[in-house]
């Protein structure tokens, strides 16, 4: 094994490799560059601390709960009033919304037709935010709440606008929200990840529509991704120690293995293995 570590640095490089450490170079100088250009000064940070430094505005939020629910009611249903879509309820649908568009399971159905919230909309609070009167209790803090109703998507389909919606783009491959944020923000935990997923599970087993996409690094070092929390069995795959082997075992397998990497990673540089360490 001393041999082949004396072997040239090139040799160690895929196609594959150079293309990760391109990208993941290109991503950290564009955020640096429209952020704060001193970053540039040190290469190199610790596991907690996030890439922008100093931040512009002390954080006073702790943490961030992101529901993304996906099958969830409809806009159209709960926080965006669309008074013209109420009149048009039952006509058909124009064509300048559907022409070219590619439809899921739609593409040559004749017979779209509007269809307007099934409950009123009701103002609440001084601010008179407008909001289905089936929130009185979501309502009763209006004046309370951020509701945007700028976001849009050229996305008309629901696994694509999911993308679009937590990476910014519908190609998979880009870093999703919470990867940018523990990347340019950090945590305060070194040793926990930045940020977890939890995806919901029906009554009949099935899992929420929603792909890993949606909580990927892309780009970004793989340690900047989502650590997802499983519903059955253990919330994290190979947490416990195995059977029958001690926690001292287990420990001298976790350093030998580290010991490994690390001397890998000295070769190799390669992202993914700074992830597993």
């Amino acid at each position: 094994m001393h041999d082949a570590m004396n072997i040239p640095l090139v040799r160690y490089i895929t196609r594959r490799n150079l293309l990760g450490r391109a990208a993941t170079g290109v991503g950290s100088l564009a955020l640096a560059a429209l952020l704060n250009k001193s970053v540039l000064a040190e290469e190199t940070l610790p596991s907690g601390r996030g890439i922008i430094r100093p931040l512009h505005m002390m954080p006073r939020a702790k943490r961030i709960i992101h529901l993304c629910m996906a099958g969830g009611p409809s806009h159209l249903e709960t926080f965006d009033h669309k008074p013209k879509l109420t009149e048009m309820n039952g006509q058909p649908m124009p064509e300048s919304f559907t022409k070219g568009q590619p439809i899921a399971q739609l593409q040559g159905n004749k017979a779209m037709h509007c269809m307007g919230p099934q409950y009123p909309f009701t103002k609440f609070g001084k601010s008179g935010q407008e909001m289905t009167s089936l929130f009185p209790m979501i309502g009763s803090v209006a004046d309370d709440i951020c509701i945007i109703r700028s976001m849009v998507t050229d996305a008309i389909n629901h696994d694509p606008a999911h993308t679009f919606m937590n990476t910014g783009s519908t190609v998979p491959g880009r870093p999703s929200m919470g990867s940018w944020v523990w990347y340019g923000l950090g945590t305060e935990a070194d040793a926990l990840p930045g940020f977890v997923v939890l995806t919901s599970t029906g009554k009949s087993g099935q899992q929420q529509p929603i792909a890993s996409r949606q909580w990927s690094a892309g780009f970004l070092p793989s340690r900047y991704q989502g650590v997802r929390f499983y519903t059955m069995g253990d919330a994290v795959h190979h947490i416990r120690d195995p059977q029958g082997v001690s926690r001292q075992q287990e420990r001298d397998v976790i350093d030998a293995t580290n010991a490994l990497n690390h001397l890998r990673d000295e070769s190799v540089d390669d992202p993914e293995i700074a992830t597993r360490i």
